[in-house]
């Protein structure tokens, strides 16, 4: 196991145990599904549009979507997520995330506010730059800024998706 696999797995594990150590149970979440706060996430390679990302996830149950993102922490927890899941040292075929990962932020057709999937309040953003409001147009985590960063892009586009349940 080479070092930053070693890294990535110790900083998924530091996430695990942030609700322990505030004398919360971690959220119950299902396999390969990583809890934070209240709600569970899990990674999927798989490349589809952003709107049947949604519909995939929709299929784990009420109260899954697309990830909605409320703040800096949320956001490095998704990070690491997904630090953990692209360990290309240990997988034959090596996984091109370069086209970004789908996240549940949208601007829908005729509409100039972006909206999270799940109906949350659009609280925080990450924002590479501001995008233009002129079109439809979904949110994805940037791979050249280590998934800091979002980028507007169209919503045919096919990506690998993070999901989010509430617990």
């Amino acid at each position: 196991m080479g070092p930053s696999r070693t890294l990535r797995l110790g900083l998924l594990g530091c996430l695990l145990l942030v609700p322990w150590l505030h004398g919360q149970e971690p959220a119950a979440c299902a396999w390969g599904w990583v809890p934070f706060e209240d709600g569970c996430y899990g990674f999927f390679p798989r490349e589809l549009s952003w709107r049947r990302a949604e519909a995939f996830c929709q299929r784990f149950g009420t109260g899954t979507h697309l990830a909605s993102v409320h703040s800096v922490e949320e956001h490095r927890a998704i990070i690491a997520l997904l630090s953990s899941s692209h360990s290309s040292e240990d997988s034959e075929e090596e996984e091109d995330w370069d086209d970004g990962i789908w996240i549940g932020l949208h601007r829908p057709l005729g509409s100039r506010h972006w909206q999270w999937s799940d109906s949350s309040e659009v609280n925080y953003g990450s924002w590479h730059r501001q995008p233009s409001p002129r079109r439809r147009a979904c949110a994805a985590l940037q791979d050249a800024a280590d998934f800091m960063m979002w980028y507007s892009d169209t919503c045919a586009d096919r990506k690998p998706f993070i999901c989010k349940s509430s617990a």
